[in-house]
Protein backbone atom coordinates (compact mmCIF):
# COMPACT_ATOMS: atom_id res chain seq x y z
CA UNK A 1 0.00 0.00 0.00
CA UNK A 2 1.09 3.03 -0.83
CA UNK A 3 0.36 6.76 0.80
CA UNK A 4 -1.54 8.62 -1.65
CA UNK A 5 -2.88 12.54 -2.28
CA UNK A 6 -6.72 12.10 -0.60
CA UNK A 7 -7.25 14.79 1.56
CA UNK A 8 -10.14 16.01 3.52
CA UNK A 9 -10.63 19.63 4.12
CA UNK A 10 -12.86 21.05 6.85
CA UNK A 11 -14.82 24.25 4.76
CA UNK A 12 -17.07 24.75 7.67
CA UNK A 13 -18.75 23.66 10.91
CA UNK A 14 -19.60 20.34 10.30
CA UNK A 15 -18.85 20.31 6.52
CA UNK A 16 -15.88 18.33 4.83
CA UNK A 17 -14.38 18.36 1.16
CA UNK A 18 -12.62 15.07 0.00
CA UNK A 19 -10.10 15.61 -2.74
CA UNK A 20 -7.59 13.03 -4.87
CA UNK A 21 -4.22 14.95 -6.04
CA UNK A 22 -6.47 18.81 -5.67
CA UNK A 23 -9.40 17.17 -7.46
CA UNK A 24 -12.73 17.47 -5.73
CA UNK A 25 -14.32 13.93 -5.19
CA UNK A 26 -17.28 15.17 -3.07
CA UNK A 27 -18.15 16.11 0.26
CA UNK A 28 -19.82 15.55 3.29
CA UNK A 29 -21.76 17.00 5.98
CA UNK A 30 -22.26 15.80 9.31
CA UNK A 31 -25.28 16.88 11.95
CA UNK A 32 -25.27 15.50 15.17
CA UNK A 33 -28.00 16.79 18.29
CA UNK A 34 -28.49 15.23 21.42
CA UNK A 35 -30.61 12.55 20.08
CA UNK A 36 -29.60 12.37 16.75
CA UNK A 37 -26.30 12.08 14.24
CA UNK A 38 -26.88 12.64 10.32
CA UNK A 39 -24.69 12.84 7.94
CA UNK A 40 -25.01 12.89 3.70
CA UNK A 41 -22.39 12.89 1.30
CA UNK A 42 -21.86 13.29 -2.50
CA UNK A 43 -19.52 11.63 -4.38
CA UNK A 44 -19.52 12.67 -7.92
CA UNK A 45 -23.13 13.96 -8.00
CA UNK A 46 -24.71 10.84 -6.35
CA UNK A 47 -26.33 11.62 -3.26
CA UNK A 48 -25.77 8.92 0.05
CA UNK A 49 -27.22 9.13 3.44
CA UNK A 50 -25.61 7.59 6.75
CA UNK A 51 -27.79 5.62 9.20
CA UNK A 52 -26.95 4.63 12.62
CA UNK A 53 -28.48 1.36 13.11
CA UNK A 54 -29.07 -1.23 15.60
CA UNK A 55 -30.04 -1.51 19.40
CA UNK A 56 -27.21 0.74 20.76
CA UNK A 57 -26.93 2.64 16.98
CA UNK A 58 -23.44 1.15 16.57
CA UNK A 59 -23.88 -0.18 13.54
CA UNK A 60 -23.95 2.06 9.95
CA UNK A 61 -25.83 1.98 6.64
CA UNK A 62 -24.79 4.11 3.88
CA UNK A 63 -27.91 4.42 1.20
CA UNK A 64 -28.07 5.78 -1.70
CA UNK A 65 -31.04 8.25 -3.59
CA UNK A 66 -33.19 5.45 -4.02
CA UNK A 67 -32.81 4.07 -0.93
CA UNK A 68 -30.48 0.92 -2.02
CA UNK A 69 -28.02 0.17 0.72
CA UNK A 70 -24.89 0.15 -0.56
CA UNK A 71 -22.95 -0.42 2.86
CA UNK A 72 -24.15 -2.20 5.97
CA UNK A 73 -21.83 -2.90 9.05
CA UNK A 74 -22.24 -5.04 12.00
CA UNK A 75 -20.09 -5.18 15.14
CA UNK A 76 -18.45 -8.72 15.64
CA UNK A 77 -18.93 -8.47 19.62
CA UNK A 78 -20.43 -5.52 21.41
CA UNK A 79 -16.90 -4.94 22.70
CA UNK A 80 -14.71 -6.16 19.94
CA UNK A 81 -12.84 -3.57 18.14
CA UNK A 82 -13.47 -5.35 14.55
CA UNK A 83 -16.78 -4.64 12.37
CA UNK A 84 -17.92 -6.39 9.36
CA UNK A 85 -18.20 -4.36 6.29
CA UNK A 86 -20.88 -5.77 3.91
CA UNK A 87 -20.18 -3.56 0.46
CA UNK A 88 -20.09 -4.68 -3.45
CA UNK A 89 -20.70 -8.44 -2.11
CA UNK A 90 -17.46 -8.86 -0.18
CA UNK A 91 -17.33 -9.06 3.80
CA UNK A 92 -14.65 -6.88 4.26
CA UNK A 93 -13.49 -6.12 8.13
CA UNK A 94 -12.28 -3.09 9.98
CA UNK A 95 -10.03 -3.28 12.57
CA UNK A 96 -8.72 -0.31 15.02
CA UNK A 97 -4.99 -0.72 15.88
CA UNK A 98 -1.76 1.15 17.08
CA UNK A 99 0.29 2.06 14.08
CA UNK A 100 2.36 3.80 16.10
CA UNK A 101 -0.95 6.28 16.97
CA UNK A 102 -4.72 5.20 16.07
CA UNK A 103 -5.22 3.93 12.86
CA UNK A 104 -8.21 2.58 11.08
CA UNK A 105 -7.50 -0.29 8.61
CA UNK A 106 -9.93 -2.37 6.25
CA UNK A 107 -9.06 -5.49 5.22
CA UNK A 108 -10.60 -7.92 2.35
CA UNK A 109 -9.09 -11.26 3.70
CA UNK A 110 -5.73 -10.86 4.78
CA UNK A 111 -4.92 -7.80 2.19
CA UNK A 112 -5.13 -4.06 3.32
CA UNK A 113 -7.03 -2.33 0.71
CA UNK A 114 -7.69 1.40 3.00
CA UNK A 115 -6.42 2.69 6.13
CA UNK A 116 -7.00 6.01 8.13
CA UNK A 117 -4.48 6.80 10.42
CA UNK A 118 -3.14 9.51 12.95
CA UNK A 119 0.33 10.96 12.11
CA UNK A 120 2.37 14.09 13.20
CA UNK A 121 3.24 16.84 10.85
CA UNK A 122 5.15 19.89 11.56
CA UNK A 123 4.08 19.02 15.54
CA UNK A 124 0.39 19.37 14.83
CA UNK A 125 -1.75 15.90 14.10
CA UNK A 126 -2.30 15.38 10.60
CA UNK A 127 -4.09 12.29 8.79
CA UNK A 128 -2.04 9.67 7.14
CA UNK A 129 -4.24 7.81 4.14
CA UNK A 130 -2.95 4.48 2.76
CA UNK A 131 -5.07 3.21 0.02
CA UNK A 132 -4.10 -0.18 -2.66
CA UNK A 133 -3.95 1.22 -5.66
CA UNK A 134 -6.62 -1.00 -7.04
CA UNK A 135 -9.18 0.44 -4.64
CA UNK A 136 -11.79 2.57 -7.10
CA UNK A 137 -14.32 3.24 -4.70
CA UNK A 138 -14.64 6.43 -2.71
CA UNK A 139 -17.32 4.79 -0.73
CA UNK A 140 -14.84 3.58 1.80
CA UNK A 141 -13.21 6.97 2.33
CA UNK A 142 -16.17 8.39 3.31
CA UNK A 143 -17.44 5.74 5.71
CA UNK A 144 -14.30 6.06 7.60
Amino acid sequence: MAINLKNWKKIGEGNYSFSKQENRIGNLTIKSSVFERKATFEIENQLYHIKHIGFWKNNIEIVDAQGNIVLKTETEKWYSNATIIEFEGKKLKLIIRNNPLVEYAILDGEAEILSYGLDVNDGKGATRIQTESNNQSYLLDFYL
